[in-house]
């Protein structure tokens, strides 16, 4: 999902009201509940369509929100975005507050594609590396990709660290044929 000026105005806005970080933790995983649920094709559709009064979309969105027992902060939070009329935002302003945390945490997210599952052991030292290389805590996510031939591509804050056995063999390639 691409995020916008207005979710990174309105993450920035809910982070602002609180400097307890597990409250910023616990309110960054509600409002990911309520953007998954928003996500839906049915309940998405509603909240897009102009035929739907904003009231009755303010209302359906409390009534998630109470449905899914968000925190008073939070809810109020939605009910400003739903008066705004920006609730199809809300999934990007989700997806920005999940950033914005990262970073205020001291965390960062990166991709490891493999070519077949890695051990815990090497993913371990993996991060380990890649955390001494960001200073901050690597979130991993694991992939595979069977057309590697083996080693380990790095996704990490927009950078490509490529381990990979093929991208080797193309640069001996390279140098050989100098």
């Amino acid at each position: 999902m691409r995020s916008s000026r207005v979710a990174k105005r309105y993450a920035r806005a809910l982070l602002g009201l609180s400097n307890d970080r597990s409250q910023l933790e616990v309110w960054g995983a509600e409002l990911e509940r309520l953007a998954r649920v928003i996500e839906m094709r049915e309940i998405d559709a509603s909240f897009a369509s102009p035929v739907v009064s904003i009231i009755a979309k303010i209302q359906a969105l409390a009534s998630i929100t109470e449905k899914l027992e968000v925190s008073f902060p939070v809810r109020s939070f939605t009910a400003v975005v739903a008066r705004h009329g920006r609730i199809p935002e809300l999934p990007a302003v989700a997806e920005e507050y999940g950033r914005m945390l990262d970073e205020l945490m001291g965390r960062a997210p990166a991709t490891l594609i493999f070519a077949t599952q890695p051990s815990d052991a090497d993913v371990r030292q993996i991060v380990d590396k890649l955390e001494q290389i960001a200073h901050k805590q690597i979130i991993p996510t694991i992939e595979i990709d069977q057309e590697l031939l083996g080693g380990v591509i790095v996704a990490l804050e927009g950078k490509t660290y490529d381990g990979s056995l093929t991208s080797r063999l193309t640069e001996a390639q390279r140098r050989l044929a100098g």
